[in-house]
């Protein structure tokens, strides 16, 4: 499924760029799933085998650059769900979702499915714009992502992310793209 008007201009809250600016992933090998407007899980499907692996769902701190976008206060826990997905047996994404309080029922009803089969099926879900960044070692979903990395893991990992909202609730779904093809 594609959705449309999922461009954007400038930054989202956050800093990061959105993906149509010039230069956002037009370099990179992972330009392709940056810019798929439609179900990732479903994308990566077309290439293999895909199985989700939950690592995990609770309540955390999410990283300082998504409290602006979904709104929450500054170092307070929230809803945080991550996990990695594997094309062929081999980790292509790790995926880290943050929410507000009243996405948490999206979150459990997700389990240990793809997030975008709730997501996707649900037309009361309005996906936002897609945005960019390419994250380092400074950034904490590039510590978590890395470690998922065969071998030794690249200096930056192209990583793309878009608020999805259904209602009151807010998730900031953020996919970190791996070396694995």
């Amino acid at each position: 499924m594609r959705l449309k008007n999922r461009r954007a201009r400038g930054r989202d809250a956050g800093g990061w760029l959105a993906l149509g600016s010039a230069g956002s992933g037009r370099r990179h090998a992972a330009c392709a799933w940056l810019r798929e407007t439609g179900s990732l899980t479903a994308r990566l499907q077309q290439s293999g085998p895909t199985a989700v692996q939950l690592l995990y769902q609770g309540l955390r701190r999410p990283p300082r650059d998504e409290w602006r976008v979904l709104r929450l206060a500054a170092g307070r826990v929230a809803p945080v769900r991550e996990v990695v997905l594997r094309v062929a047996g081999r980790v292509a994404v790790f995926a880290h979702t943050a929410a507000n309080r009243a996405a948490w029922k999206l979150l459990r009803r997700a389990g240990r499915r793809p997030l975008a089969a709730v997501l996707f099926t649900d037309p009361r879900v309005k996906a936002g714009p897609l945005y960019y960044r390419q994250v380092d070692a400074r950034h904490p979903l590039y510590r978590a992502a890395a470690s998922w990395c065969e071998g030794t893991a690249p200096c930056r990992l192209p990583a793309r992310r878009a608020l999805f909202a259904r209602g009151a609730a807010r998730l900031l779904i953020t996919e970190v793209f791996l070396p694995w093809s």
